[in-house]
């Protein structure tokens, strides 16, 4: 038999995967799972409008994407240009929503049936509701879902596939997220580590259809480099990578207050055992399994392949369980996509029969107990973490509508730039992605922004942390000459120190819109001569 024949799906198999899916997105409805969504649907329709090869960012004028021209997500951008066409973002948004979802559900189909894994399917739906919190986030419109997909793709090439194979799939993780240039090489060093000692062991005559190691490790490179300089600008790009990781990494281990997303910095084991407590019991025994048969040597259940897969698989996941508990939390995808791929291998080559058995009645209950469990997580989510889908939408109308092209808004918190960029690229706004790009544009800018986004101050700002240390400014003063706006938008219950300032100094500022949740100003003269 081909080994390609393991390829062909069954009707149960991709079904059980497109319930799962359309369950998690019809629960979600009306709402969005992430705000970073409208601004890579809305860079999409930048594209649509002008040229996929213009990389310019003239709507985010704090931001050193702007500065570099360039775009460290290009490729994922060039992907959804299909779903940019929408005259509301929302619905493009949901549609590569699903699609991104779908995909990843099936990448995970294919990579158990190219190795032999019996009920793949099922195993493949259980991979997207193992942890609520991490399903709720393949519900995103971002680039990790994709680039988790083909990362998991490039595992199961390097234990059975080509070179070329290598290669391509190299090129395509830093074409779609430059910021994942690492997880090629990465890889194959997880696969050199695991492949060395696997081969030692195994019996004689035992096929190898594994991607020699100096080859993988040249293709993997190669194309990581060809993912890089494949996409205009390249250097350009390289500069915004180098400001994301080096400059990034460094902050944050300063303690100053930065206004980053909570994904950056690390979990406690607390919270990581509370949010995946069966994933981390289940897994937990495929590593004891992984490394016992490590230990023994190789088990007449499992041949080069299988085995070269489970052990690289788990190294790979502590690897980022050490990221997501030292570093960033975000790197708990990674580690539950990698370690779940661990436990159908373990159960289906390497318990034994009489164990699963013993073992299936506990199961049977444990999984009825995360069910209940789990929907009730994500319902929490969807509540809680989920966003309106006309997020902006009037301020946004009202702007276009109101306000001459270029006027600049300034909008009190950064994840407020990609609904008024999707739904308005008439106006230019301040910071775009990640608040880092705004620190490393002008960090005296940075701080001024962050008393009056964190709401510490509303009178006045300062342009240093501590305060002392720099120089305090009449906010309107700021906001007007320094920012360059004409626009305020603040969301009362984020900003109520702020909000109140603006509505009491109606010298300066002109209530110009009112919506549920926001409130839009027009910034007035200065007519109070106030100073410094």
């Amino acid at each position: 038999m081909s080994p390609w024949a393991k390829l062909k799906p069954t009707g149960p198999a991709v079904g059980a995967i497109c319930f799962v899916v359309a369950l998690g997105h019809l629960t979600l409805f009306p709402k969005v799972a992430d705000l970073d969504g409208f601004y890579h649907i809305g860079h999409a329709a930048a594209y649509l409008e002008g040229s996929v090869f213009d990389t310019t960012f003239p709507w985010a004028t704090q931001s050193a994407i702007r500065d570099e021209g360039a775009d460290l997500w290009w490729g994922f951008h060039v992907v959804l240009t299909p779903f940019a066409a929408f005259e509301d973002p929302a619905v493009g948004m949901r549609l590569a929503a699903i699609m991104l979802t779908l995909l990843i559900g099936l990448t995970v189909l294919v990579v158990l049936r190219r190795h032999g894994v019996p009920e793949a399917g099922w195993w493949a739906a259980a991979f997207l509701i193992a942890v609520p919190n991490i399903f709720f986030r393949y519900l995103m419109v971002r680039p990790h879902v994709l680039s988790l997909a083909v990362s998991m793709a490039l595992l199961s090439v390097l234990v059975r596939g080509r070179w070329w194979h290598v290669a391509l799939l190299s090129a395509l993780i830093s074409w779609l997220h430059l910021s994942l240039f690492w997880v090629g090489p990465g890889l194959v060093v997880a696969y050199a580590m695991t492949r060395i000692p696997v081969t030692i062991a195994s019996e004689p005559g035992d096929p190898d259809h594994g991607v020699p190691i100096r080859l993988a490790l040249a293709a993997a490179v190669v194309g990581t480099l060809a993912g890089w300089l494949l996409r205009p600008n390249p250097l350009g790009t390289a500069s915004l990578l180098s400001v994301q990781l080096i400059r990034l990494f460094a902050l944050k281990a300063t303690e100053e207050p930065l206004l980053f997303a909570t994904e950056l910095l690390p979990i406690g084991l607390p919270e990581l055992l509370r949010s995946t407590w069966l994933f981390s019991g289940l897994w937990l025994v495929a590593v004891v399994a992984a490394g016992h048969h490590a230990l023994k040597g190789i088990a007449t259940k499992l041949d080069h392949e299988r085995a070269t897969f489970l052990i690289a698989a788990t190294v790979v996941s502590i690897a980022f369980l050490g990221l997501a508990l030292i570093s960033a939390r975000r790197a708990m995808e990674q580690w539950v996509a990698f370690g779940f791929l661990t436990l159908p291998f373990a159960w289906s080559f390497v318990v034994g029969a009489k164990y699963k058995l013993r073992a299936r009645p506990a199961l049977i209950a444990l999984v009825a107990i995360h069910f209940a469990w789990g929907g009730w997580r994500h319902m929490l989510n969807v509540e809680h973490a989920g966003f309106a889908g006309d997020s902006l939408s009037e301020v946004a109308t009202f702007l276009e509508a109101n306000s001459a092209p270029g006027e600049v808004v300034f909008h009190a918190h950064w994840d407020n730039f990609g609904p008024l960029f999707a739904h308005n690229r008439t106006n230019h706004y301040l910071g775009g992605m990640d608040p880092i790009f705004q620190f490393a544009h002008d960090p005296k800018s940075y701080w001024e922004y962050f008393y009056l986004s964190a709401d510490i101050s509303a009178e006045w700002t300062c342009d240093a942390f501590p305060c002392a240390l720099g120089v305090a400014t009449d906010s309107h003063r700021v906001i007007r000459d320094h920012f360059g706006a004409r626009w305020v938008l603040v969301e009362p219950r984020r900003n109520p120190r702020f909000t109140l300032e603006l509505l009491n100094d109606d010298a300066r500022y002109e209530l110009a819109l009112e919506t549920q949740r926001e409130a839009l100003f027009r910034v007035l003269l200065d007519t109070t001569s106030v100073g410094n």
